[in-house]
């Protein structure tokens, strides 16, 4: 159906001029072609505007996903810095706010560095899947990792509990029910199934009855930070502006909301780029994965993405078919018929949403790409990668054509994604751009 409605797009937006259709033009000031649009024009770019987004989808395997307290909770844990080995960082180091969530750096800096860039968590709530790779098949069990990461948070899972307990018991107990937190006394120090070896030493000395009792908590953690990352909502950008514009049939000139060379790469983009084939519907982006041979780096492992991303998968012990998920096995769809094998998984990486675009530099899973015109240079001219045997034996899918736009055609698609960008929402308290990092004075959870 994405394909059909693509080639549909390509058919309509570059042939407007020769449709039979009736030809609106909105502007009465500017009668500049570029700005007429036929009614299948609109009825096909409204298809990606954020007043078609709607609700994120149903979590069955997080039941509090929905949940303000679960939210508001989960948003004093994101901001807060004591869950950090040093006390320093939080998730919102390398999801900063005020640059739509992501840190603009080409690795993240906390504990350690990261190995990839960290992705905006803008319409997360909305993909099946988290990462670059898709390894976590949730926010909550995603929201889980960067804790005991050695790299970020650098906590393993009973030091998390522990502190949680100390801090939060209250806000816990009104969110999840009531806890026993007297298992607490019979830990070690720190201890996990991953991280040094005598945090893994610790774990499995432990009774599985100790270790289902912290990782309930740990797991509602995670919950707890989903919900309130699916409260995180976008204002509406100049395109949006514009595409409710065309759509109410508004007679004040376009050209206020996007220019012509912003409106010459929105056709571009539907049309002879081919970009929706992939960015596609109000978040522009078809939430799967795809190799478009970005460049690896020397100092880099070879990317193999989703094919690394599946085997992940495989051996997480927080996926929807877990103990810990809320759901029925027959709940659980992504992971019951996940893809295990082929050529198109190897070197395959999510498709990123191209809302804020301009304002996320650096771009592409190692942040190989400083600016958007090296991204459009890239799949202007794009190189297949290469894989030896041992690094792979199957012949990788490679997933794009070259775009051979001229230099003027790549700057109007350049200007196209900047009408992509957001104001940022100062009175939006859930995006808490005024949020202190430690917020243990500002719990006011019993007047929601």
């Amino acid at each position: 159906m994405r394909c059909l409605l693509v080639i549909i797009s390509l058919t309509l937006l570059s042939c407007s001029e020769n449709s039979t259709e009736s030809v609106i033009n909105h502007s009465t000031s500017n009668n500049d072609p570029i700005y007429q649009f036929t009614p299948a024009d609109i009825r096909f770019l409204s298809k990606f505007s954020l007043d078609e987004l709607g609700k994120p989808p149903k979590s069955y395997s997080n039941q509090y996903a929905n949940n303000d307290k679960a939210a508001q909770f989960g948003k004093i844990l994101f901001f807060d810095k004591q869950f950090s080995r040093s006390g320093v960082f939080s998730c919102a180091t390398c999801h900063q706010p005020n640059k739509f969530f992501t840190d603009g750096l080409q690795f993240s800096i906390a504990e350690g560095i990261a190995t990839r860039n960290s992705p905006t968590l803008i319409g997360s709530a909305y993909s099946p899947w988290q990462y670059w790779d898709g390894r976590k098949d949730s926010l909550w069990s995603q929201a889980l990792a960067p804790i005991e990461a050695h790299n970020e948070l650098d906590t393993s899972r009973v030091e998390y509990v522990r502190k949680l307990a100390a801090d939060y018991r209250e806000i816990y107990q009104e969110t999840f029910g009531e806890k026993d937190f007297s298992f607490l006394n019979l830990l070690p120090e720190k201890a996990s199934p991953i991280g040094d070896q005598t945090a893994q030493k610790n774990w499995h000395s432990l009774n599985k009855s100790l270790q289902k009792q912290v990782n309930d908590v740990f797991s509602n953690a995670g919950k707890a930070m989903m919900a309130y990352q699916r409260k995180i909502k976008l204002p509406k950008s100049r395109f949006d502006q514009f595409i409710e514009a065309l759509v109410a049939g508004e007679k004040r000139p376009l050209a206020q909301l996007m220019s012509a060379s912003e409106v010459r790469g929105l056709r571009l983009f539907v049309g002879k780029a081919n970009c929706a084939s992939c960015h596609n519907g109000p978040l522009f982006t078809n939430y799967e994965f795809h190799n478009i041979g970005a460049p690896d780096l020397a100092d880099k492992p070879v990317e193999l993405g989703r094919f690394a991303g599946v085997k992940a998968l495989l051996t997480d012990e927080f996926t929807c078919l877990s103990e810990w998920s809320d759901a029925n096995k027959s709940q659980c769809q992504e992971m019951r018929f996940l893809k295990t094998k082929g050529p198109e998984l190897v070197g395959a990486l999510k498709t990123p949403t191209l809302r804020n675009i301009a304002n996320t530099a650096p771009y592409m899973q190692f942040g190989q790409f400083k600016s958007l015109r090296q991204v459009l240079a890239h799949y202007n001219d794009p190189t297949p990668p290469v894989y030896d045997m041992e690094q792979h034996p199957s012949r990788p899918h490679f997933d794009i054509l070259p775009l051979k736009l001229n230099q003027q055609e790549l700057t109007d698609l350049e200007s196209f994604l900047g009408s992509l960008t957001s104001p940022l929402p100062q009175d939006d308290h859930w995006w808490g751009l005024n949020q202190e990092n430690n917020l243990k004075a500002q719990i006011a959870l019993k007047n929601l």
